[in-house]
């Protein structure tokens, strides 16, 4: 099959009999052409089968309507939660979005370059951004907004939920549920989130004379042999709080898999909010689409004022109780 040649402004002007600067007011809808004019001009393009080229536009006017969306782990039902509110949300405010998705853990300097190659204006990452990205976005101006995570980096702005809370609530479930052996399975530590999490599960048990009596950093280790060599210390444990939702359901199923003594689970990130799941699971939620929200406004104000003063939003968190404790 013969690719089709794109139709550009120049055909369409062509066809109209009017110079391509003209066709370019209609599209833009100004104030010096006539309605009629406009109204042909418009027709015309419609019959080509004219599409506007949105980056020639952004080239032309120095400035990038893309955003970039840059995550890690296309498994994570979060992540597709989460996207679908960005893409929204950015839609609703004029911008259009690259989704990539980048095996490490972190926002590299390779990454941002390889955004800044697509031509986007800015990006709104779920990664938390390495050192060396705060002098690629002071060399080439294109901000990132975090999310979800905090950093240290004095040029970017960042949302996160309050995950020491978190840990304190899913601690003070347990607890009041009678658990005396729990502990914290997680990706890298390393990560804000997850050591904000597992820090304020920590305090809380320590306050009411507990401990956490494991920690996993899952990693790149089966889950499955980590999690039965916790079951085979004695005693075993009585409540698992898990980094996600679905890190938590990945424990479950190695529970009822091999046949494994009851045990009080807890995720994070209220996944069943969005999604219908055949388990109700005890977990952390925040309002998403809430702070999805607040996140846009943020980047597409930065994008507005690049050298305005940079942001750091924390939101509120809160338990859903389910079945699984």
């Amino acid at each position: 099959m013969v690719k089709k040649a794109r139709v550009t402004i120049k055909d369409v002007a062509k066809k109209a009999n009017v110079t391509p600067q003209t066709v370019s007011r209609a599209f833009r809808n100004t104030r010096d052409i006539s309605e009629k004019t406009k109204n042909r001009i418009l027709k015309i393009a419609a019959e080509l089968g004219y599409v506007k080229n949105s980056s020639a536009t952004s080239l032309r006017c120095g400035t990038s309507r893309l955003i970039a969306v840059i995550y890690d782990n296309h498994i994570n039902l979060y992540f597709s939660i989460m996207l679908e509110l960005v893409q929204s949300s950015l839609r609703a405010q004029g911008y259009s979005t690259l989704t990539l998705s980048n095996p490490d853990k972190r926002l590299t300097k390779e990454a941002y370059l390889f955004a800044l190659s697509h031509g986007v204006g800015g990006i709104f990452s779920f990664l938390e951004p390495e050192e060396g990205v705060g002098e690629l976005i002071d060399r080439y101006r294109v901000p990132v907004l975090l999310f979800g995570r905090r950093t240290a980096l004095k040029n970017v702005d960042y949302i996160y939920s309050n995950d020491c809370e978190g840990g304190r609530l899913a601690a003070r479930k347990f607890i009041e549920s009678g658990c005396k052996r729990v502990g914290y399975i997680a990706e890298s530590m390393s990560i804000t989130c997850v050591y904000d999490r597992y820090s304020g599960f920590e305090t809380e048990l320590k306050e009411k004379g507990l401990a956490p009596a494991f920690v996993v950093d899952t990693g790149a280790i089966d889950l499955e042999n980590k999690v039965l060599a916790i079951y085979r210390d004695c005693p075993p444990p009585d409540g698992i709080f898990c980094f996600n939702d679905m890190l938590a359901f990945d424990v479950l199923c190695v529970l009822d898999q091999n046949g494994l003594p009851p045990t009080k689970i807890i995720g994070y990130d209220n996944l069943q909010h969005e999604i219908r799941l055949p388990r109700r699971l005890t977990t952390v939620g925040t309002d998403k689409a809430a702070m999805v929200e607040k996140a846009t406004a943020m980047l597409v104000q930065r994008l507005q004022n690049a050298d305005g003063e940079y942001m750091a939003k924390e939101e509120g968190v809160f338990l859903v109780d389910g079945t699984t404790t």
